[in-house]
């Protein structure tokens, strides 16, 4: 990877396509709780059946992102991607076409049990074409693809609804646009080390080596045990604040989709702000614990008031706080002195996986509760997992432009 310099056109065709990808499997994952109504109603299941079909999605982006990752050392990544744009938009045709739960199940299983994989196996793509020093820039690039999606999601997706006459053409829409951009793939995308992959191939290295090598960093092994934590309460709200708005707070289902809305766009904000304030401050650190403290709060505050703004500034602050550590986390790994760009990949693979268990704990243990105790303590007890984040990255290692220098001086002495 060239430290410095300027992304050359191809090497932004790829990301975007990924980035794509990305976002609109976060447009489907997020549509779930708007069209959740619709879909009870049509195929008809309870409140606890739809906390798996929450939670299915994460456990299949828990289950799903290392294996797929793992196959960077013995296929092209190249292929790797364009199956995975494929498998997206089969999971969401799927879904359009369900005639019974079982359909659903697997569809939501296809969609974000590969999604992951996307951004995984990108970190190959993004070593080849972006400079050192622009990674930061383009690590909070992509991670506001998430939330963008989420925003569609949550607020775009109720106008669809209306427009196309049910939740099945949106999900049929989607599906088309995900093999659309499998065979854009095709055409745009090229691997500068397609060579170095065959070589690794006939050395028969060990399928795990990278995985081992990720793993063995202690930087890698506490943002990915932290991190369900935030995942678990942010599908947990995605998931049934919307049922708790409209049956407790007396709200409608587009004044719940509104408040909702504003989590995503925070989200897209502090995706882009965080970076430059980090490299403005030169610490990556107090940004990322600081998520930890607000969260609980913030998220909690979203159960205590029917007042419109009031939810809707508490909604911008957890959404803003959920995401303002994400670019800085993962650019961490990019950080880490001698970490090869496979065990950068695996390392971002199994943070994604403990964040998918997290977020599939958040869909089935807030139904759960919710059937047993009512979804006010479901969801409320959800809030303080992620304390579990602040406490655990208070021993990550300072990795701003400040403290490399300090490192530099020390070194040059």
């Amino acid at each position: 990877m060239e430290t410095s310099g300027k992304i050359e056109l191809r090497g932004w065709g790829i990301v975007i396509i990924g980035w794509a990808a990305f976002m609109l499997a976060n447009l489907s994952n997020f549509a779930f709780g708007i069209i959740l109504p619709d879909m009870r109603q049509e195929i008809g299941f309870g409140l606890e059946t739809s906390g798996w079909l929450s939670a299915v999605a994460w456990i299949g982006k828990g289950l799903l992102t290392i294996p797929i990752s793992l196959f960077i050392t013995k296929a092209k990544p190249k292929r790797i991607l364009q199956i995975i744009f494929l498998v997206l938009g089969s999971g969401m045709l799927l879904q359009g076409f369900a005639t019974n739960i079982v359909m659903l199940f697997v569809g939501r299983l296809f969609v974000m049990g590969v999604a992951a994989g996307i951004l995984s196996v990108l970190v190959l793509f993004k070593i080849q074409y972006i400079p050192k020093d622009k990674m930061g820039f383009i690590n909070g690039i992509e991670t506001f693809a998430g939330p963008a999606g989420q925003t569609l999601g949550t607020i775009a997706i109720p106008f669809l609804l209306a427009i196309m006459t049910g939740w099945r053409s949106v999900m049929i829409l989607m599906g088309f646009v995900g093999i659309a951009l499998s065979v854009l793939w095709t055409f745009v995308c090229k691997d500068k080390n397609e060579n170095k992959v065959e070589e690794v191939k006939k050395e028969k290295k060990s399928i795990l080596a990278p995985l081992k090598e990720a793993v063995s960093q202690k930087n890698v092994l506490l943002l990915a045990l932290g991190w369900p934590g935030t995942s678990l309460t942010w599908i947990a709200i995605y998931t049934f604040w919307p049922t708790y708005a409209v049956e407790s707070l007396g709200l409608t289902l587009v004044q719940a989709g509104m408040v909702l809305g504003f989590l995503p766009v925070a989200s897209m904000i502090s995706s882009l702000l965080s970076p430059i304030i980090a490299k403005k401050i030169g610490y990556d650190k107090p940004i990322i614990c600081l998520s930890g403290l607000i969260l609980p709060i913030s998220y909690f505050a979203m159960l205590q008031t029917s007042n419109i703004p009031l939810l809707c500034l508490a909604s911008f602050i957890s959404g803003y706080a959920a995401y303002s550590f994400v670019p800085l986390a993962f650019t961490v790994l990019y950080k880490i002195p001698n970490l090869s760009s496979e065990a950068v990949s695996l390392g971002t693979g199994f943070i994604f996986t403990l964040v998918g268990l997290g977020g599939a704990l958040g869909g089935s243990l807030a139904g759960i509760l919710g059937s047993t105790f009512g979804l006010y303590k479901a969801i409320a007890l959800t809030c303080l997992a992620p304390f579990v984040f602040f406490v655990l990255t208070l021993f990550l290692d300072e990795t701003g432009e400040k403290a490399q220098m300090k490192k530099a001086q020390k070194v040059d002495k």
